[in-house]
């Protein structure tokens, strides 16, 4: 049996339809398509096969992964509210996705269980961006008492 989860489930041709579906799912989503009105959808695609292929083989000792997605999702969680809410709900169309692409319950279940730990990361995302968005309100009202 092959090593990987990503050689288990197909290799790149299954990553590629994927992320195609996924990307479907949640952009259909009216708790999520505002993140994605301006959005390059090619490039998000690509960004995600990448991430997946990373993740469902071997993550670099390089890669600090919560630093990562905390400088790739900075301007989701303080422009635009992202929050653990939303996580939630892109992991469900995940397990959609894996469930409609015929994924057996056992891969669905590792690949949830690689996914899962980042849940954390977005709760101390929007965490941070509500204490800037406190710092920079407290700025505002010292300057406007000045």
């Amino acid at each position: 049996m092959p090593e990987y989860l990503l050689d288990r489930i197909g290799g790149e041709p299954a990553l590629e339809a994927a992320v195609d579906v996924f990307y479907g799912k949640v952009v259909a989503d009216d708790k999520l398509a505002d993140f994605f009105k301006s959005v390059n959808m090619e490039t998000l695609k690509k960004h995600q096969r990448w991430f997946l292929r990373m993740a469902f083989t071997a993550i670099p000792k390089s890669i600090n992964v919560e630093e990562y997605m905390l400088e790739k999702h900075q301007r989701l969680f303080s422009e635009q509210g992202l929050n653990v809410s939303h996580f939630d709900s892109v992991a469900g169309h995940f397990v959609a996705t894996l469930e409609q692409l015929n994924v057996p319950a056992d891969m669905i279940k590792e690949a949830v269980d690689i996914v899962v730990p980042l849940r954390p990361i977005f709760e101390k995302g929007t965490a941070i961006a509500m204490a800037m968005a406190m710092s920079t309100g407290n700025e505002e009202e010292k300057k406007e008492e000045a």
